[in-house]
């Protein structure tokens, strides 16, 4: 009976086993499916929890509204003054921290950030895939904290049109997280670890900035 009940209970495991596996099979073959479309979804999201908070901050504070606001949305620097605007041109930024800096990088200068980038939430990755990050670890604890974080000095012109639009928009010190439309970063052209038509979804310290 003993025996018996060992078969059992180790046929349960490894049919346990074997049912968990397949879901996690199936979960990564789905984790791109309608990725551009389930994409658009998000980052349409993120632009209207954006535009509520803003409307709120100015309704309640009127032209002081972005001391007040957690968010702000930033147009893409390289769209000429005048031009018609489209959704794909501007991205949603959320406050994280706000810095004690007064003035920010212009497109000539180097910036040394932290930063921590990731792909929208899926079942795989609820956070969102970190592909891209400074330190050691994907998380915010170690990417940003003081005793772990590790800069990196790059070019402003040297990054992709939404991170380079906020760092000419930020004060050393700024937090900011931000959601670039793929219009903004890679469109239709996949990288290794990033798919086409991904919104990128970028955490960003500024700690410093050089003139050339």
């Amino acid at each position: 009976m003993k025996r018996l009940l060992f078969i059992s209970t180790a046929l349960l495991l490894v049919g346990m086993l074997l049912s968990c596996s397949e879901e996690n099979d199936n979960a990564s073959d789905n984790e791109y499916a309608d990725w551009k479309a389930r994409n658009e979804v998000w980052f349409n999201e993120q632009m209207a929890t954006a535009q509520a908070a803003i409307a709120q901050a100015q309704a309640v504070y009127g032209d002081d509204w972005q001391q007040h606001s957690e968010w702000l949305i930033l147009r893409n620097y390289l769209v000429p003054a005048g031009a018609p605007a489209t959704r794909s041109d501007s991205m949603p930024v959320q406050i994280v921290q706000r810095g004690s800096g007064s003035g920010s990088p212009l497109y000539t200068d180097t910036a040394s950030v932290c930063y921590l980038g990731r792909l929208m939430p899926t079942e795989l990755h609820p956070l969102g895939y970190p592909f891209s990050f400074t330190g050691t670890y994907p998380s915010d604890e170690q990417v940003f904290g003081e005793a772990t974080r590790a800069p990196v000095k790059s070019a402003v012109s040297n990054n992709i049109a939404g991170f380079a639009t906020a760092l000419q928009q930020m004060h050393i010190g700024d937090r900011w997280r931000i959601f670039v439309h793929p219009d903004m970063a890679y469109g239709s052209n996949a990288t290794t670890v990033i798919p086409a038509y991904s919104v990128l979804d970028f955490t960003i310290e500024l700690r410093a900035y050089f003139k050339p």
